[in-house]
């Protein structure tokens, strides 16, 4: 029983999404209908990519593209600038949340090993948010955009048209306020590239790539689930326990919640209504995601918008990941490392997380308003 009660309150969001899930089953009594609530791609699109992240991770690839851009650098802020930017540009295709569970430690490594760990909260923080605002421009950067990209039936260009404006004003934020907040103290880093296991990195890159088939809409999706069970039960059986199962199963929970609020007619009525022109869909979103995370922020609008505030809701909750701890899984990640690593910083860091999380929000919103719509 006690291990039963952990499984079941390990994760909050979860355990709430279950509760409102089955309080919604009330009103809407389970029925056949059930089945049209769930989107079925971005169950299996999220497996595919959580089951090969999780392997292209075990391989050392990351550890091996961010020691070979930062070995050679004796500058603290140019080693500082090489890893926000790889959190970021890599952020856009292998999700932000993995590449944080990967970088942030190496981070940890190199500031230790050059004795400048009084830079530690800087450089999550900016890590934290270069992932949130790199994985933006992509379906496949983090689970919001996966499902917004087939909820919509978007297509690829046209998604990256959307999300473009974010992602580069929120590049150049990073970019400056690095070279602004680190110092150019000399450092001197010896270190030695980890060896990359290239079978690994094939099989799951190939795992990937089928994901990538399917979001692109290239092959049927019961071909990507088929390809990904085949491969996996082949090469990778020990990392189906590092899949996410909390986070698809809170995605089927949110399917139902949304799905029953829209069957009962007053609330759908009153959510459609109030979620009728482009700046109260994008600060509904932005806001939302700061009280219940950007994920069941963009499940729980879509559903009362049709595809013309589409973009607006994508940049909204994107925008949305920064702000509170609890806006983004991303955010969450970091701070379990402050946690962990760094206790009697934490005050420290909620508090400059928020400033800069505030700042790069108005700044990004005033471009978007001014320049993008």
């Amino acid at each position: 029983m006690r291990k039963i009660s952990y499984l079941i309150l390990k994760d909050k969001v979860f355990l709430i999404a279950v509760l409102i899930a089955i309080l919604t089953m009330f009103f809407v009594p389970p029925s056949k209908q059930y089945l049209s609530y769930f989107n079925y791609k971005v169950l299996v699109v999220m497996f595919t990519i959580m089951l090969s992240v999780a392997g292209i991770y075990e391989s050392h690839f990351f550890y091996f593209v961010a020691t070979k851009l930062v070995m050679h650098l004796k500058n603290m802020r140019f080693i500082a600038l090489s890893i926000v930017l790889t959190t970021f540009f890599l952020a856009m295709f292998l999700t932000n949340d993995a590449v944080l569970l990967t970088l942030i430690p190496f981070s940890i490594f190199i500031l230790k090993h050059v004795k400048m760990e009084k830079q530690i909260i800087i450089i999550i923080i900016l890590q934290t948010i270069a992932a949130n605002l790199g994985s933006a421009l992509t379906p496949m950067g983090d689970p919001q955009n996966i499902y917004l990209y087939a909820y919509y039936q978007i297509s690829f260009l046209d998604f990256m048209r959307m999300t473009l404006p974010v992602t580069i004003i929120g590049g150049l934020l990073i970019t400056i306020t690095t070279i602004i907040l680190m110092p150019k103290a000399v450092v001197e880093l010896n270190i030695t590239t980890p060896k990359v296991n290239l079978k690994s990195l094939a099989i799951y890159g190939l795992i990937l790539l089928n994901a990538l088939f399917s979001i692109l809409r290239i092959v049927p999706l019961i071909y990507t689930l088929i390809v990904t069970l085949i491969l996996g039960l082949i090469f990778a059986r020990h990392l189906f326990k590092r899949v996410d199962w909390y986070l698809l199963l809170t995605f089927v929970s949110f399917f139902i919640i949304t799905g029953n609020l829209s069957e009962m007619e007053g609330i759908g009525n009153f959510l459609s209504a109030f979620l009728d022109g482009n700046i109260k869909v994008y600060f509904t979103g932005m806001l939302s995601s700061q009280l219940i995370s950007n994920v069941p922020s963009a499940v729980l609008l879509s559903t009362f918008t049709d595809a013309s505030m589409a973009k607006y809701l994508l940049q909204g909750v994107n925008v949305g990941s920064m702000g509170t701890l609890v806006a983004s899984l991303a955010s969450l990640i970091s701070f379990k490392y402050i946690l962990r690593d760094y206790p009697k910083l934490t005050k420290r860091y909620i508090l400059y997380y928020s400033l800069i999380s505030i700042i790069y929000m108005a700044i990004i919103t005033f471009f978007l308003l001014v320049l993008f719509w």
